[in-house]
């Protein structure tokens, strides 16, 4: 299987559910893990009655290695492989496997495998085909009829687990994707670097206050995001790819701030100048935005967007982005300024009196 682009799976240590590992087929060794593809389990995945269940989401298989899946086509080449024996029960995508005993081909009809505005569609689908009173088996044996040559089991994409009452694989669960990308982008890309913007372009006692306001707004916009956020990747079985543990980790330095803004606050308004304090809070939101805003991008790559919203995405975050450092730049060259001034009159006032 040299050159093949593989979903391989296994039992896992406590046999209860399937371990995905996504590998490279290079030469005719065994094929690695690799790291670089994002593809995860979704619910429904399991082992039920001897058998192995894994619905899987790549947001990145379209382009793997130097091959390219044409989406449009009628009549898609697939493998499958096989190997009998002891269960393998491990947790690790890196596991040692031996050679597979079986193997054959068959084809798929792409233009047949869309999921709509369904975030699981094979949750969803099972819903659909227990009210009609047909079993998922069966609906997997229907679909899987265009393909040619390989075991009656080899589509593997019957949709398992308890489907219950929840729409969290369809429309329910796409509108609270769009919501959560929307609070975020809200959050991180207008209000945060809105109340940066304010405490360092305008001057006056309401300052303070403005800034507060705009940043207590990001952070709500951003905790409701946030539990949005964690409500999907929990359905998905993705909390722990790269977009939700960055999010948390910018959820975390984000509500640290407010305890070093305040600290600052009143520092300042005992000594009348800046400390190590103000600028810890400064380089710290800097650096959370920015991270919240990269985060952003990352989303929506994983949420498989379209390639013209993530450019409208990168083109609106990077202006205000720029819009917002060119702020800083500006302030800081002119407290320098400020200060070189103060400092020239010091010295001429301190000649002065010499004299």
């Amino acid at each position: 299987m040299a050159g093949a682009n593989m979903f391989m799976i296994y039992a896992n240590s406590e046999g209860s559910n399937v371990t995905l590992s996504a590998r490279d087929g290079k030469n005719h060794n065994q094929p690695m893990f690799d790291q670089g593809i994002q593809a995860y389990l979704l619910e429904g995945s399991g082992i039920a009655n001897g058998t192995m269940t894994a619905n899987v989401r790549c947001s990145s298989c379209i382009k793997w290695q130097a091959s390219t899946l044409d989406v449009n086509s009628t009549k898609t080449a697939w493998i499958w492989a096989a190997k009998d024996g002891p269960a393998v029960n491990s947790d690790s995508q890196g596991a040692n496997l031996q050679m597979h005993d079986s193997n054959g081909q068959f084809s798929f009809d792409l233009t047949q495998a869309r999921s709509g505005n369904s975030l699981n569609p094979f949750i969803a689908r099972a819903a659909t085909t227990t009210a009609t009173g047909s079993s998922p088996s069966a609906t997997a044996a229907a679909s899987g009829s265009n393909s040619e040559g390989g075991s009656d089991s080899a589509g593997g994409d019957t949709a398992g687990g308890d489907s219950g009452g929840d729409d969290h694989g369809g429309t329910k669960g796409r509108n609270i994707l769009i919501a959560h990308g929307v609070l975020m982008c809200l959050a991180w890309v207008v209000f945060a670097p809105l109340g940066a913007i304010i405490v360092r372009a305008i001057s006056g006692s309401k300052v303070v206050r403005m800034h507060y306001g705009t940043q207590i707004l990001a952070y709500v916009l951003a905790l409701t995001g946030t539990a949005l956020g964690i409500y999907i990747a929990v359905k998905i079985s993705a909390v722990g790819v790269y977009h939700p543990v960055i999010g948390l980790l910018v959820m975390g330095l984000a509500t640290v701030q407010p305890v070093l803004g305040t600290i600052h606050h009143r520092i300042y308004k005992i000594k009348g100048q800046r400390t190590w304090w103000a600028v810890v809070h400064v380089w710290l939101g800097r650096v959370v935005i920015t991270l919240a805003i990269i985060n952003g991008g990352l989303g929506l790559l994983m949420a498989a967007n379209t390639r013209a919203g993530e450019i409208v995405y990168g083109i609106f975050a990077g202006l205000i982005w720029l819009g917002w450092m060119a702020v800083a730049v500006w302030s800081e060259a002119k407290k320098a300024t400020a200060r070189e001034s103060a400092d020239g009159q010091k010295g001429d006032a301190e000649k002065v009196e010499s004299s």
